[in-house]
């Protein structure tokens, strides 16, 4: 008798606002899927430059990675929920290529945080959320950054003197 794997949503994790909205929107949709939730951290990966044989920075980096994961999630949410299998990873590699390989299943669900920008800094911002599109096997939910955190402070300066001025 064969036993189903347990579905999967596996939230990459940065701490940023994109990131957090992308933590608060991957626990909702595990309860709505009834899924287990994967928080992942990608981190590089040591070697004998960092003063450890290789294989002790791997593992020493990695549970720094999850432990990191698991605060941001609480950072997100508030506390690990109950209602639902929590796991922390740490993965060796760039972001984007950690969390393709880490979300390897065809029902799996993929959730990333997405801080766009305007002008030339669109470019170099959603690298990780657009290698995750091109290169899932699985679905992948890109999660924009809350408006005001997609606001730049010269707009939010501009806008808080006009309510000063209005006052």
């Amino acid at each position: 008798m064969s036993r189903r794997p347990t579905r999967r949503v596996v939230i990459g994790v940065q701490d940023s606002a994109a990131g957090l909205r992308a933590l608060r929107c991957g626990v909702a949709e595990a309860r709505r899927r009834g899924a287990c939730v994967y928080v992942v951290r990608a981190y590089a990966g040591g070697g004998p430059g960092a003063g450890y044989p290789v294989a002790s920075a791997r593992i020493d980096l990695s549970v720094r990675a999850a432990h990191l994961a698991r605060e941001v999630l609480l950072r997100a949410v508030g506390a690990v929920p109950a209602d639902l299998s929590v796991h922390a990873a740490g993965v060796d590699g760039s972001p984007g290529r950690a969390l393709v390989a880490f979300a390897d299943r065809d029902d799996d669900l993929l959730v990333v945080g997405d801080a766009q920008r305007g002008g030339i800094r669109r470019l170099v911002s959603g690298a990780v959320a657009r290698y995750c599109l091109r290169h899932a096997v699985c679905p992948v939910l890109v999660v924009p950054a809350p408006a005001l955190a997609r606001t730049s402070g010269h707009e939010i300066t501009r806008e808080a003197q006009r309510l000063i001025d209005a006052a």
